[in-house]
């Protein structure tokens, strides 16, 4: 059976063709998740989300021979997601591309492969980096970036011929510098690997004097011989969770280094090590900051300026980057964090840009202030604002105004205008029609605060599966892991990231609980179900789906509406989909979604609400201002700030900057995020 007539299967409800599936594919999107996350707990939650969304979503694939491409853009939409919710910014294919790992220079300034393709226009690198690293074919490209297969084709081409540039034979792009290591040519590929992967450790261990109570948790290489190499390295404090640690526990730490052995990242905890040690000022901090990156990148202080500082957490994070007309260049330089102790607890190294060109003519900011202010529009909607990212001293639930001009940027020559859109929605094709939810008798509901608590809710038999993890992630979520009794682990002396991802996912029940408000927050199943002998209706799937909703939340349902969807006759699993608000304003971003098993009645997945029903109760939801007094508090508000933003419009073999305008806050110089539609209080961004 091929891919597509396996894919077929799978659309017509054999879930154990869905599971062949995702088996084939796992690894691929796990390493793409990865590249855009940097992050292990991220990419293991962007992987799982990808894999409940195309489970709902495959019905509706009308090109089986295209799964794999229409996969892989769940999973970087997923990932772009949740670089949105850590850094608050517009997931569109331009930020995909500026997301990509940037330059890291060889030493000596030598170009491999790698760090050619690195200094590659964004659309180039792109195309490159799906064709040759992804093994996709130009018509899946073509399908998974939007764009015409001849202009695939040609930004291939002209990648691939900005490449040869830079080698004296034309015809042998790599060269031998993308040999695994010295003297391994005889070896098979994966011996090869190894025999890298071994070479970068020890590299490793030059670098860095790894604790006697840290054993190793992931060794991880990937290489092509068009795309170059890096390798990751991760040490657990025996113990600990690599992921699921606690804040302020020393639970390991993680290196990554490029194929020729140079420092990408570093990041250890190292709270608890620290403990004793007396504060330093920051003065003494950025010392220490500077010590470290000389001590890796010799020389690398002339080219960069520190631009700013931040307090984070318990250190402070100084950044340096490259400047033109006294402005900072995105994505270039370092960052160094330095705990309070002085010892340097995260690095992350960009590198040198191409110096842009300066515009001749710059227009008066006032001019386009003027434009803004008489155009500007506003939405009235509910929003969940969250302290540690808005200006705010609570989370709370608030009604607000929110400026559609929120994410433009504007040339500062004054040729064009540049909006940031958001990515479109790729899962559904027309819009959708919101039906109310029925009403239902109140229910007595305990709260989940335990694993206990949460086991009994979600009806998991103990006697068929084991509680293999619960752990405070932080001060209001708890992680829960159930394993089935059956299952047999692979060898424990693979540890690749794949293998590393398997060992924490085969087989088992996920959870999320928030213990302080006693709910659950999320729920998938990653485990090949039987079928079951029951043949329900999408009537009393939904049925099972509203019982369930009520013992996790009592008393929201009349707050929700259900998202009109038909029937699938021959899947076994039904999905719901359900929007939140009051009176007609409604959350953004904020769906909670079910799905149950048809054969079986068991709920399958679930994503909670981050409200509760007392605040959609308090909040109030008539404005007492109408749009127009709010676009006069903001735009009396707004400053035009400068800053240099990556051209992507662009052909060229390195990265290219425009000049560009951004709203702010005039006095914060902050972006501002929203305009209380009751009080008329700005709230803006808390970050820079």
């Amino acid at each position: 059976m091929n891919r597509s007539d396996r894919v077929r299967e799978a659309q017509s409800g054999n879930h154990a063709a869905f599971l062949a599936l995702i088996e084939e594919q796992q690894d691929r999107l796990r390493r793409i998740a990865y590249y855009y996350v940097r992050q292990d707990m991220d990419a293991e939650d962007v992987v799982h989300e990808a894999i409940y969304k195309a489970l709902v979503g495959l019905p509706k694939l009308k090109q089986p021979q295209f799964f794999a491409t229409w996969l892989t853009r769940i999973v970087i939409n997923c990932a772009l997601t949740a670089l949105d919710k850590r850094q608050r910014l517009v997931p569109d294919d331009s930020r995909a591309a500026e997301r990509q790992p940037a330059l890291v220079p060889d030493p000596d300034d030598r170009l491999d492969l790698r760090s050619a393709v690195r200094q590659l226009e964004p659309k180039q690198r792109q195309v490159i980096t799906f064709k040759y690293w992804h093994d996709m074919t130009i018509e899946e490209i073509a399908v998974l970036l939007r764009k015409p297969i001849g202009t695939v084709k040609t930004i291939l081409h002209r990648g691939l011929k900005e490449l040869r540039k830079r080698y004296d034979n034309p015809d042998e792009p790599a060269g031998s510098s993308l040999s695994p290591s010295a003297g391994a040519s005889e070896l098979s590929g994966e011996e090869a690997l190894q025999h890298k992967l071994a070479e970068l450790k020890l590299r490793t261990e030059e670098l860095f004097d790894i604790p006697e109570a840290y054993e190793l948790t992931i060794a991880d290489y990937h290489e092509d011989k068009r795309e170059g190499g890096r390798a990751m390295f991760v040490w657990t404090k025996a113990g600990e969770d690599p992921i699921w640690s606690k804040s302020g526990k020393d639970s390991g730490l993680s290196v990554e280094l490029n194929a020729q052995g140079d420092l990408v990242e570093y990041t250890i905890d190292v709270e608890e090590a620290a403990s004793d040690l007396p504060e330093l000022s920051v003065e003494q901090l950025r010392l220490k900051a500077e010590k470290f990156v000389l001590d890796h990148y010799p020389g690398a202080l002339k080219p960069f300026s520190l631009t700013r500082t931040k307090s984070a957490d318990s250190g402070t994070l100084f950044f340096y980057e490259q400047e033109i007309m006294g402005l900072p260049l995105p994505l270039s330089g370092f960052r160094v964090k330095v705990h309070r102790s002085g010892i340097v607890s995260d690095f992350r190294y960009f590198g040198r840009q191409t110096k842009p060109k300066v515009p001749e003519f710059i227009v008066p900011k006032e001019r386009l202030l003027r434009q803004i202010s008489d155009t500007a529009k506003l939405d009235l909607r509910l929003d969940f604002l969250h302290k540690s990212v808005d200006d705010t001293e609570k989370d709370e639930l608030r009604l607000v105004y929110e400026p559609r001009t929120r994410w433009m940027l504007f040339r500062a020559d004054g040729t064009e205008e540049a909006r940031e859109a958001a990515d479109e929605d790729t899962e559904s094709e027309e819009p959708a029609i919101w039906l109310p939810v029925p009403e239902r008798p109140a229910v007595e509901a305990p709260a989940v605060q335990t694993a206990q608590d949460a086991q009994e809710l979600l009806g998991i038999d103990p006697d068929r599966y084991e509680l293999l993890r619960e752990v405070e992630m932080d001060d209001r979520m708890t992680g829960i892991v159930w394993r089935r009794r059956d299952w047999q682990p692979m060898s424990s002396e693979d540890r690749s990231l794949d293998a590393f991802f398997r060992q924490r996912s085969e087989e088992t029940l996920k959870a999320k609980i928030d213990p302080v408000g006693g709910r659950l927050v999320s729920f998938i199943r990653f485990e090949e179900e039987a079928p079951g002998e029951l043949r329900l209706s999408r009537e009393e799937c939904l049925d099972i789906a509203l019982r369930f909703l009520d013992r996790m939340s009592p008393g929201l349902a009349p707050f929700l509406q259900l998202r009109q969807q038909e029937e699938v006759s021959d899947s076994d699993r039904e999905h719901f989909d359900f929007r939140i608000g009051k009176q007609g304003v409604w959350l953004e971003l904020e769906h909670i979604r079910i799905s149950v098993n048809k054969t079986s009645g068991q709920i399958g997945h679930v994503t909670g609400p981050s409200v509760d029903p007392a605040q959609l109760r308090a909040v109030e939801v008539t404005p007492l201002m109408d749009e127009a007094e709010a676009r006069r508090i903001y735009a009396e508000a707004l400053d035009l700030k400068l800053g240099w933003e990556t051209d992507y419009s662009a052909n060229g073999k390195r990265r290219r900057y425009r000049l560009m305008y951004r709203l702010v806050h005039k006095e914060k110089g902050r972006e501002i995020r929203w305009i209380d539609a009751r009080t008329g209080e700005l709230i803006c961004s808390k970050l820079d």
